[in-house]
C-alpha cells in the first residue's frame, strides 16, 4: 500500500503538482485518485471528497502512515510534508530564518501570482462559457497587468539570488517555494502569458525543468 493517496483532477491544473513533486524529492509513494469538476457523488470534487476537503477544491492528501491523516490546500500540504518527513530542512529551512524566508515566498505565490494568473486564465477559456458572454476588456487589464507585476517581483528576487549564487527563489537550494511557483511559472502560456522578459524567471524555469524528478511526478498526474 502507498504511504499517501493524492487526490487530483482530471485534465490540467497546477496545485496537484506541486504535492507530487514535494512527494517525489521525499522519496515518498502516493497513488493518485483523479477527480471531475461537479458534484457526481463517487468522483465529482463536490460529491463525497467533500467529507475529505469542505472546500471541494484539489488537492488533498491522506498520510496512511499517520492514521489517515488529512490535510487540503496545497500550501499546507508542502508545509505538512516539510515539517513532517523533511527532517534535515532540505526542502523548507534548517532554523527559523530560512524557514521564514521559504514561508513568505510560498504564501507570495499563494495569495498572489496563483489567484491572480488564475483569474487571466478564466477570463481567456471559461469566462464566456460560464457566463455567456465575452468579458470585458478592463478585466483583462487589471489580471494581465497584475499578473505581470508579480512576475516581475520574482524576476527580480531572481536577480538578487543569482548575485548570491544561488538559481533558487527562496534560498541556497530549491525549496517548497519553487515548487509552488513552478507549478504556475510553467503554464504561464495556458493564459497567454509572455514570460520571455523575465529572462531570469526563464532561467530559473529551464533549471527546474531539467530535474527528472520534476517530470516523474508530472507524468503520475492524469492529463484528461
Amino acid at each position: 500500500m502507498a504511504q499517501f493517496t493524492l487526490y487530483s483532477h482530471r485534465g490540467p491544473g497546477p496545485n496537484p503538482l506541486k504535492v507530487a513533486i514535494v512527494l517525489e524529492k521525499l522519496g515518498l509513494s502516493y497513488e493518485v485518485v483523479a477527480l471531475d469538476f461537479g458534484d457526481d457523488h463517487e468522483k465529482g470534487v463536490k460529491g463525497k471528497f467533500l467529507q475529505l476537503n469542505p472546500n471541494g477544491r484539489v488537492p488533498a492528501l491522506v498520510d496512511h502512515q499517520q492514521n489517515d491523516f488529512v490535510v487540503w490546500e496545497s500550501g499546507a500540504i508542502l508545509f505538512y510534508l516539510a515539517a513532517q518527513y523533511d527532517k534535515q530542512g532540505k526542502f523548507f529551512g534548517k532554523d527559523v530564518q530560512e524557514q521564514t524566508i521559504t514561508m513568505q515566498w510560498l504564501t507570495h505565490q499563494l495569495s498572489g501570482l496563483g489567484p491572480v494568473q488564475g483569474n487571466v486564465n478564466f477570463l481567456h477559456h471559461y469566462w464566456k462559457g460560464a457566463y455567456g458572454e465575452e468579458p470585458q476588456k478592463s478585466a483583462f487589464t487589471r489580471f494581465e497587468g497584475e499578473t505581470h507585476r508579480l512576475y516581475k517581483i520574482l524576476d527580480d528576487q531572481l536577480a538578487r539570488q543569482s548575485s548570491r549564487g544561488s538559481q533558487y527563489i527562496a534560498l541556497d537550494r530549491p525549496t517548497i517555494a519553487d515548487y509552488s511557483f513552478y507549478a504556475w511559472v510553467n503554464i504561464a502560456s495556458f493564459g497567454k502569458v509572455d514570460i520571455s522578459p523575465y529572462t531570469h524567471v526563464v532561467k530559473w524555469l529551464e533549471t527546474i525543468n531539467a530535474d527528472p524528478q520534476i517530470k516523474a511526478a508530472d507524468d503520475k498526474l492524469p492529463k484528461s
